[in-house]
């Protein structure tokens, strides 16, 4: 007879009480989302949010998966659909379509879905293996991890990378599950998870699919545990597990395989340049960091400083983990060793490549120069201390009774919680977001901290020699006209000639023009694979406005339909059929499967003494609401778990002053590098600035080292300090403002001194340097002492 179906914990149509336990233990890490209107203005979130708003307009148009964004780069548009995984936007965009909702609070319900299904993820995953009380550790412990509840969700704002820290235990358990029962549900479920995984974010896309490929080659490692399914023989799952991973990379081909044949075709050195901010060679942890305890945030800064910290629980838990398993301490019948030591593995694995001390196989590895910030990885080296603490629970609860287990696996639920505390103290943002159009969209690019959502012009096409400045007529229609813009370049029309214009579709444009002369139809779009043009139905070869890389059509004589329209290339059309027939082949084996009466998940995923006692788990629903509610009433008011710097005062600069720049902004503090550094050292300074008045000019900032002589030396500059607008800068808040410069290596031995300043790049001039009375003291600020190379 085929056993029972049970799927995701439910049988005889009864939920897993566990998940209901998984929402509480999860209730303070989503509480900032939950307590507040809208989403922070100075984090990735607001980017995020309108390439959802570009998105929902390309769909309302009839363009359902586009790969062109019209709307940024100052109308001129850019690929960026084209190379950013977009599940999130595509899981997003329902909820946004909805009456009375909009982007904000849809982009909203993807972080907070992402943070419950993390929590709900890893407990699925190690309860399967461990039993339930482990997997509401392991829950507790991820979730609560720095980098899961607070970096990305919060600090970073980074919608899809915060999603796919969600997908990820996810993909784990489906291939586990597959392992155990290998049946139709769970051959499609890892397939499907694996490309969720895939399209969420392409690089942890990487990190996931490495350590999805090492856990499948220790399932199939695994010769003591077979399939529970006496129809399933061992073959089955050897092939299933791999089939999984490749049927999943399959699936996504649509997207992944096209940012790999078509990267050529925009910018991408940016994003790894070297010596700049993405620059994976600057952001190395060190190992005190990693292992630091958790700090209060300040309040009284934009973006208050926190640590690229494992959590001093999830460590010490990890550590636990790693002596009993190497210690062999287990009873007969005792918990699973195998999991632990994978897990123990890939995240010493993980930490080390956060360490200099990796350096060299970041530099002999091309892709990884891709990660820019090797502390990436510490979303997933939390789930492998998540894991570590649900074996380390379980390991400790079989030296205790019945009731002593309940109030251990609390104990350490509750320690997760408090010592993640202080992260749940975000500083508060506007309640209103402002308008989400594309209006908003063309007003922030002018604005001046990014342009296309991104900051770096990456994925600009590789045809756009200079980046363009604004265009009047465009920005006129686009902050004016109810209508699209033409996007035509009518100043460059001949004396006579007319065009009119109507949109098909955002991206098929359809002109009709007239002219006794021929002429060059020049416009506003940027070039880019995939664009095509029309004459009266004939393909016609356009030619390249440089060098801002713009679409130019050659008109003849006469009356003429001309139409403009983004179409497919042979990669993209490659990369769909690939998908096509992954789906097809997907089809078929899940329906061979099927036929082998090849069933989900039983009852023997539970450990004999998990069976049926939940409700002697009173602990570990009393714990973490305890906590809760004690936090919402009592410690946050109190404002205990946090600190507010206040005034012309940052209280984590190491040296305070006041230097006042033309009355506008003030220098309050810095953190001054070493006194000595060596010819070709990178040394950091971290300036703290504050607005003195509402700004209306954005300022550049620039730190330059000056020798003896005064001639300088080594540089660093920023577009915006503080990285945003110094016209968004708040009064009441102070701005951290983080240089990197390089030391020539030939520099010589002396003394030298960082000069600091503010300038208007576009006018040449500089904010000049006050003292009292207003009195001009100069055009830039020394700091003291000065640097000694040795």
């Amino acid at each position: 007879m085929p056993i029972r179906k049970r799927w995701l914990g439910v049988a005889n149509r009864r939920v897993d009480k566990g998940y209901l336990l998984v929402l509480v233990i999860c209730g303070l890490a989503v509480w900032p989302f939950l307590s507040r209107q809208a989403l922070p203005q100075i984090t990735d979130a607001e980017l995020h949010i309108f390439r959802l708003v570009e998105l929902s307009h390309l769909v309302r148009g009839g363009e359902l998966y586009p790969r062109w964004a019209p709307d940024f780069y100052y109308g001129f548009g850019y690929p960026i659909f084209n190379y950013y995984a977009p599940l999130v936007y595509y899981l997003a965009l329902p909820i946004e379509l909805l009456p009375n909702v909009g982007p904000v609070a849809a982009v909203k319900v993807v972080l907070i879905a992402g943070l419950l299904l993390a929590g709900a993820g890893a407990y699925a995953f190690v309860r399967d293996i461990w039993g339930r009380a482990a997997g509401l550790v392991a829950t507790a412990a991820y979730v609560y991890a720095p980098y899961v509840q607070f970096v990305d969700p919060h600090a970073r704002g980074d919608v899809a990378e915060s999603f796919s820290l969600a997908i990820l235990p996810w993909t784990f358990w489906a291939l586990n599950r597959l392992k155990m029962a290998p049946g139709a549900q769970s051959w499609l479920v890892a397939v499907l998870l694996i490309a969720a995984a895939i399209l969420t974010h392409n690089l942890m896309a990487m990190v996931t699919f490495g350590l999805l490929l090492a856990w499948c080659i220790w399932l199939l490692a695994d010769r003591g545990q077979e399939s529970l399914q006496s129809t399933s023989p061992a073959a089955l799952v050897r092939w299933l597990l791999p089939g999984a991973l490749l049927a999943g990379v399959g699936l996504s081909a649509f997207f992944w395989l096209v940012v790999a044949l078509e990267q050529s075709a925009v910018n991408l050195n940016n994003l790894v340049g070297v010596g700049g901010h993405f620059d994976y060679r600057n952001h190395f942890l060190d190992i005190g960091e990693l292992l630091s305890p958790t700090r209060r945030l300040d309040w009284g800064a934009t973006a208050p400083t926190f640590l690229h910290n494992l959590g001093l629980g999830q460590w010490l838990a990890g550590l636990g983990a790693l002596v009993l398993v190497f210690l062999g301490r287990r009873h007969r019948g005792g918990p699973r060793l195998r999991p632990a030591l994978f897990f123990i593995l890939a995240a010493l694995a993980l930490i080390f490549m956060m360490l200099p001390s990796s350096a060299p196989l970041w530099a002999r590895l091309p892709l990884l120069r891709f990660m820019q910030f090797p502390w990436r990885l510490l979303g997933a080296t939390a789930f492998c201390l998540a894991v570590l603490a649900g074996f380390l629970s379980t390991v400790l609860q079989r030296w205790l009774s019945d009731k002593g287990q309940g109030w251990l696996a609390a104990s350490l639920i509750g320690s997760f919680i408090l010592l993640a505390l202080p992260l749940t103290q975000v500083p508060p943002w506007p309640a209103d977001f402002g308008p989400t159009d594309v209006r908003r969209i063309m007003l922030e690019e002018l604005a001046g901290r990014w342009l296309g959502t991104t900051a770096t012009a990456d994925f600009v096409p590789r045809t756009v020699e200079r980046i363009p400045r604004p265009e009047p007529a465009l920005v006129d229609d686009y902050l004016s006209s109810p209508n699209r813009p033409d996007r035509v370049n009518r100043v460059t029309l001949p004396a006579g000639a007319s065009v009119s214009f109507r949109e098909r579709t955002p991206l098929d444009l359809r002109y009709t023009t007239d002219s006794s002369e021929p002429f060059l139809l020049r416009l506003f779009v940027h070039d880019f694979p995939g664009w095509q043009v029309y004459i009266d139905g004939q393909e016609v070869q356009t030619e390249l406005g440089r060098p801002e890389g713009f679409i130019v059509v050659p008109v003849p004589v006469g009356q003429h339909q001309v139409r403009v329209t983004f179409e497919t290339t042979p990669a993209r059309t490659a990369a769909w059929l690939i998908s096509l027939v992954t789906v097809l082949a997907l089809a078929r084996v899940t329906a061979v499967l099927r036929r082998r009466n090849a069933y989900a998940v039983t009852d023997s995923f539970r450990t004999s003494d998990d069976k049926g006692r939940m409700a002697r788990w009173q602990p570990l629903l009393v714990v973490p609401l305890a906590i809760t509610i004690i936090h919402i009433a009592i410690l946050s008011p109190s404002g205990l778990l946090r600190y507010e710097s206040s005034g012309y005062h940052a209280e984590p600069a190491q040296s305070r002053l006041f230097v006042n720049f033309g009355e506008q902004l003030a220098l309050i503090g810095y953190d001054l590098p070493p006194a000595t550094a060596r010819s070709g050292q990178v040394i950091e300074l971290t300036l703290y600035w504050q607005a003195q008045n509402s700004v209306n000019i954005n300022y550049q900032g620039f730190v330059h080292l000056l020798d003896p002589s005064g001639r300088l030396v080594a540089q660093s500059d920023k577009l915006n300090p503080g990285e945003f607008p110094t016209k968004q800068w708040p009064v009441d808040r102070y701005v951290r403002d983080l240089h990197e410069l390089i030391l020539p290596p030939d520099l010589p031995q002396g003394r030298y001194t960082l000069s600091v300043g503010l300038w208007v790049a576009g006018e040449g001039w500089r904010l000049p340097v006050l003292g009292e009375q207003g009195v001009q003291l100069g055009d830039a600020y020394r700091l003291g002492p000065t640097l000694v190379l040795k």
